[in-house]
């Protein structure tokens, strides 16, 4: 992000650099002696030609009902991941769909990320984008974090001090995957569980799921699960034992679990790609008979990295999706100038023809 951007961020979110307050009541508790963060090298240099992104659909029997969703993988994260918030930052919401086009440089992957207070847009847990500390809490009313620094993803419980240096952070509820094992027992019990609104079932309950992290490779992964709101009747989709489970089978090494329910949705070249699930007002229709994209506070994007040729990539698939066409100039005359040839060369044609009827007799 250019420094001007970056510098523009920081007035946004100046209002916003405040300490978070909830509720101490299930906050933080570790469980034991083991580390509370655990790291891995990012895969990929930053200086590939573009982004390595697979993007695939997957499928499910869960109670005996089919539900799909998507996984996607990025080869080569360095440089790639970034944490983007809308224009007025944290207390505002926006669609993934609309972050992810205004975001420099755009994101050609992009999926909901931290938790929000869905009444005044208000982010909840550590924020940090584009370097930048949006927003801390105390450890003892945290929750586990996805982040990025020095080259390296981190996972874990990370404090105020430690936050310095991070190029891009968010908060979950839950560690899922820890060590290539299914954590979410231990997850749920050091888990600040007030920080959502589905209560004690929050875990087991099946709902859309969102989740990121990373395999022995250091590759990115991040998977979305299409289902129902966490509450209400009619649920469907996957509790987070199960979500785990999925992950590890596609060689998640550690994960967390971010906001789902009706906020889970991802975008791919900035078009919706999912079936998101919220159903009510402000995001939809009072009537409850349609289901809408949610507008969220954070978005995680998948993007080139910055200078390199992404964004005229970009701009040329949303110009053929447009009905238009885009050329670099190395690729030969614009079609602007063989048009304007091709004008004069008529007119010149057309010229001769009249001048030469005038001595020729037909």
């Amino acid at each position: 992000m250019r420094n001007r951007e970056v510098q523009m961020l920081r007035l946004q979110m100046l209002p916003f650099l405040i300490i978070a307050t909830i509720p101490s009541i299930a906050a933080y508790m570790p469980i034991d002696d083991a580390p509370k963060v655990t790291t891995k090298s990012i895969a990929g240099a930053s200086d590939a030609e573009s982004a390595q992104l697979q993007v695939r659909m997957v499928g499910f029997e869960v109670n005996g009902v089919h539900i799909t969703g998507h996984l996607g993988k990025l080869a080569n994260p360095a440089g790639r991941v970034s944490l983007a918030l809308p224009p007025g930052g944290c207390g505002s919401r926006e669609l993934v769909t609309v972050t992810s086009q205004k975001h420099q440089p755009r994101c050609k992957f992009a999926i909901n990320a931290g938790y929000f207070n869905v009444h005044n847009g208000a982010c909840i847990g550590n924020v940090i984008s584009h370097g930048v500390i949006v927003q801390t809490v105390p450890i003892s009313e945290g929750n586990v974090n996805f982040g990025i620094k020095n080259g390296k993803f981190h996972i874990g419980y990370i404090t105020p001090q430690e936050m310095p240096g991070f190029d891009m952070m968010v908060s979950g509820v839950v560690w899922l995957v820890r060590n290539g094992k299914n954590n979410v027992e231990r997850g749920w019990k050091e888990a600040n569980t007030t920080v959502q609104t589905s209560g004690n079932k929050y875990a087991t309950n099946l709902a859309s799921r969102t989740a990121v992290g990373w395999d022995a490779d250091g590759k990115l992964l991040v998977l979305q699960i299409d289902g129902s709101i966490a509450v209400g009747h009619n649920k469907r989709g996957m509790d987070m034992t199960t979500l785990a489970d999925v992950l590890i089978k596609h060689g998640a090494v550690e994960a967390i679990n971010l906001d789902g329910g009706g906020s889970s949705a991802m975008a791919l070249d900035g078009m919706l790609i999912n079936y998101p699930s919220d159903n009510q007002p402000p995001s939809c229709d009072p009537s409850g008979l349609y289901q809408c994209e949610r507008p969220v506070s954070t978005v995680l994007c998948i993007h080139e990295v910055e200078g390199q040729q992404a964004a005229t990539d970009y701009d040329a698939l949303i110009m053929e999706r447009e009905g238009g066409a885009m050329y670099e100039a190395t690729s030969g005359p614009s079609p602007f100038i063989l048009l304007l040839g091709g004008a004069l060369l008529f007119g010149l044609g057309t010229a001769a023809a009249l001048a030469v009827r005038q001595f020729v007799p037909f």
